[in-house]
């Protein structure tokens, strides 16, 4: 095997030494602390791994036999891989052990050097034999410039995962290359001859070849050309079976062009099949097919063993034929075969989905089946059968773009297998509402407020019946919403507790009046004490213009007066808050709208650009264009605004979105009359302290690090929020609940939340505001109360298109992901990175209060932070 002019062999060096450093090695500063078991044992297997991996790069002179480096370049390889990939679990396993950030980057970069290192020492021969073994087409057409590092260095570079975008390129442009050459073009100086005598084999063929003259050769082609004519005519003008038999006369016509071998056309044979593919490609592209056109082919292929009873079965006449060509490239023939086989499971799931709702939803004007609400068990039950028939119903929809156009609409009873899949069974959202509510009247409000709990009302024993059948409904219903049903229930309970505000502060028994008794109290409190409060705004009337406003009266701390103005100014904060920004409107609605021609909005900054546009209703709005990932980012920064939302952080509502032009990204409206919030910590009141604690609960929970002074705005009213959510999840499952944790860098980059526990302790805050950890509570009770398939849902789109477009956090979920299934980080598919995603923002919703509450006891040393796993009261 060509090696090269390689360095000797060198030990992997994981601890302190005395002597300098060899070049390209990391070299770990001593800890200051003894290591722990984990941490000994992760760095020694760390270090026989480098080690391993250079004595395969470049063998000791002399080996045990038994020991010996495989000659071959492909075994060799295969050994080096094996090495990198133990080097790699025992990275992160100094990272589970505490290992720090700068320790594991060293290492990850000595592993990257040595990996480098040794591909770039093979020759060319070597890299596109090995490449061919790992599956990579036709590698003799890259590399062919000779200048710089040969892409295949790239490819097969284990230290980065299989599917990233740039592995991924390398591949597309070797097939775009083999295409020019089918098309008779040549590709540095090379004809597909020479290619295919390079790599030792024979152009593609389907289905056997046989021999022709050069005359025989042409009729063939002739006779494609007759039968595509036919084909067209017969799809446009004739009905019945007509169109099926020119669409198999023209399929055998294209498989006899493709199987002609007359080795006396040379180049021009491989032109005259590109072109025969393109005729019935277009041929194929204008015309509808039926299943009953391709019924004949399918039947005949499944026979001959050329298609399974799943591929026939759950693909459209369109693929199926794809399918059935002999032209069709092998990686688009695959990519049908696993779609067919998703497909099966996906009507799998919609049988038992449908068997469960009709058990309890029988239909056809029979009454629910649901058990009595007060049974054992059957708010469960109840719960479940709400959010089953959620899942059916878009089932159902995902499953209509196929099912009907599939093969089993060839037999007489198309739906007796899948009768779920029939549009006359379709959960119906209102009919279903309104045989619920028939149901839910025999039912006590109290059994019905517990079913509503187990959906996540956490104020149900404060609803009405109307409000409870809405909230369950809504599960199924989107004319309801359950956020807007829970906000009414709370502003009703609110409005009653201050209609008993006239009852003293403290009643009869001693026992204090409730936060909405108090609150309204303190419109009855004299002037000078309402007049001002920390945020400057009170609720008394102003006085006569010609007299001058009195300067407030400060109220002694923690006095009845003080407490009375602290909680009208959270009360005014938060009104001011919710009423500058935005309403949360449905996603399908926005996704309806016609947004009118951009302007450009270089003005706002930001790492993407931006256009600002008029939305139906004369309102306006911010595009943000994602060049990088696809859209991907959209999904991202929609769902961080809908999940913070829903725990009730002030957010402005931002939406996936794709303009006409096809470029996704992100919708938001513009948030109007705001300025910037003041960097100064000691002008700070205590409501906006409180907020800012509020919103870093958010943050963390969707793991965005990117909050500095510029992101955040006084809206006109003295609200507080923070803006451009775009870096949510970039850092995930690698970030930390620290103070000091900042990846975007310090500065004016410094989260508003690390500038304000930085001055809390360092006594930088305004007299009397402090840091109160019960601030953050109402959040985390919200986040907590948020049902984990509510969760996984708002991030699906954010899970699958992220993973696929290889978003920041991927190597962290692919990690992660390999980890759980024990396997290797190449083998990891996008599905399971994004799972693994999804696992992991669970698991951090359900540690939220315990971090929290470590977070405000262990690093700001708040003794009442602990109150938090208690209740934060």
């Amino acid at each position: 095997m060509g090696t090269g002019s390689k360095s000797s062999h060198a030990s992997y060096a994981v601890g302190p030494t005395a002597t300098a450093e060899a070049p390209e090695q990391a070299v770990a500063e001593a800890p200051e602390q003894p290591m722990s078991g984990e941490e000994i044992q992760a760095k020694a297997d760390l270090l026989m791994a480098m080690n391993n991996m250079g004595e395969i790069a470049d063998p000791p002179f002399a080996v045990d036999i038994e020991d010996a480096v495989p000659e071959d370049p492909v075994e060799r390889y295969d050994a080096f891989v094996s090495q990198v990939e133990q080097a790699q679990e025992a990275i992160e396993k100094l990272k589970e052990a505490g290992a720090s950030d700068e320790e594991i980057e060293a290492h990850t970069k000595a592993l990257k050097a040595q990996t480098l290192a040794y591909l770039s020492s093979l020759d060319e021969d070597d890299l596109r034999e090995i490449a061919e073994a790992k599956g990579f087409e036709h590698p003799a057409l890259v590399g062919l410039s000779g200048k710089g590092q040969h892409p295949l260095v790239h490819w097969l570079d284990p230290a980065y995962p299989g599917d990233i975008p740039s592995k991924q390129k390398i591949q597309a442009a070797a097939l775009d290359r083999y295409q020019q050459l089918l098309a008779g073009e040549t590709v540095g100086g090379m004809t597909l001859a020479d290619l295919h005598q390079l790599e030792g084999t024979e152009p593609p063929v389907n289905g056997g070849s046989w021999s022709a003259t050069p005359e025989e050769a042409k009729a063939a082609g002739g006779a494609l050309t007759s039968a595509v004519g036919t084909y067209n005519h017969a799809a446009k003008y004739t009905a019945g079976g007509q169109q099926g038999e020119a669409l198999q006369a023209m399929l055998a016509a294209e498989h006899k062009v493709a199987t002609v071998d007359c080795p006396e056309l040379g180049e021009d044979l491989d032109k005259a099949k590109a072109h025969a593919k393109l005729m019935v490609d277009q041929a194929l592209a204008h015309n509808k097919l039926l299943p009953s056109d391709v019924k004949p082919l399918v039947d005949e292929a499944v026979a001959s063993g050329n298609l399974t009873e799943t591929e026939a079965k759950h693909l459209t006449p369109h693929q199926l034929v794809t399918l059935i060509r002999p032209a069709t490239p092998e990686s688009e023939a695959t990519g049908l075969k696993d779609l067919a086989v998703k497909r099966q499971q996906q009507l799998m799931d919609l049988d038992a989905a449908y068997a469960t709702h009709s058990a309890l939803a029988p239909g056809n004007g029979e009454p629910l089946n649901l058990p009595p609400a007060g049974e054992p068990g059957a708010p469960q039950t109840i719960a479940s059968w709400a959010k089953n028939a959620s899942e059916l119903k878009d089932m159902q929809h995902a499953a209509h773009s196929w099912y009907a156009k599939s093969q089993q609409f060839t037999g007489e009873e198309p739906f007796a297998e899948h009768p779920g899949a029939d549009a006359a069974k379709y959960v119906n959202s209102e009919g279903l509402t309104n045989d619920f509510k028939a149901w839910a009247k025999g039912q006590k409000l109290s059994d019905l407020r517990t079913v509503a709990g187990e959906l996540g009302m956490d104020n149900a024993d404060k609803a009405t019946r109307a409000q409870v059948q809405n909230y369950i409904a809504a599960s199924f219903n989107p004319k309801y919403d359950q956020e807007a049903i829970k906000d009414k229930v709370s502003a009703g309970a609110a409005k009653k507790e201050a209609a008993k505000a006239a009852a003293p502060a403290t009643k009869p028994g001693g026992e204090l009046a409730s936060d909405e008794a108090v609150q309204a109290l303190a419109s009855k409190l004299p002037a000078s004490s309402t007049a001002g409060g920390p945020t400057g705004s009170g609720t008394a009337a102003a006085p006569p213009a010609s007299k001058p406003a009195k300067a407030p009266k400060p109220a002694k701390p923690g006095s009845f007066n003080a407490n009375i103005q602290a909680l009208m100014a959270e009360v005014q904060h938060a009104k001011a808050t919710s009423q500058d920004v935005p309403a949360r409107i449905d996603a399908k609605e926005v996704a309806g709208w016609t947004f009118g021609p951009g302007t450009k909005a270089s003005n706002l900054g930001g790492t993407y650009a931006k256009t600002v546009h008029e939305a139906p209703d004369g309102s306006k709005w911010l595009f943000k264009v994602d060049h990088n990932h696809g859209g991907a980012l959209g999904h991202t920064e929609a769902a961080a605004s809908h999940v913070l939302s829903l725990g009730g952080v002030p957010s402005v509502p931002v939406y996936h979105h794709k303009q006409a032009d096809g470029t996704a990204g992100s919708m938001q409206p513009l948030l109007q009359g705001a300025k910037p919030f003041t960097s100064s910590p000691s002008q700070w009141t205590q409501s906006q302290v409180d907020a800012i604690v509020r919103s870093h609960v958010g943050s963390w929970y969707i793991s965005e690090h990117d909050g500095h002074q510029e992101n955040w705005l006084e809206t006109p009213s003295g609200g507080l929020v923070q803006i451009d959510r775009g870096q949510a999840w970039k850092h995930f499952g690698q970030d930390k609940l620290s103070i000091d944790y900042a990846p975007s860098g310090g500065g004016g980059f410094t989260p508003v939340h690390q500038k304000l526990y930085q001055a809390a302790l360092s006594g930088g805050l305004a007299k009397g505001v402090k840091i109160n950890p019960a601030a953050a509570h109402p959040v985390i009770k919200k986040f907590e109360s948020m049902p984990d398939a509510q969760l996984r849902s708002v991030l699906h789109s954010t899970a699958h298109e992220g993973a696929k477009s290889g978003v920041a956090w991927v190597p962290q979920m692919r990690s992660r992901a390999a980890k759980a299934l024990k396997i290797p980080q190449s083998q990891v598919t996008h599905e399971q990175i994004a799972n693994a995603f999804l696992d992991h923002a669970v698991e951090r919703k359900n540690s939220l209060r315990q971090n929290f509450a470590d977070f405000f006891v262990k690093q700001l040393k708040l003794p009442s932070g602990a109150s938090l796993k208690h209740g934060g009261s």
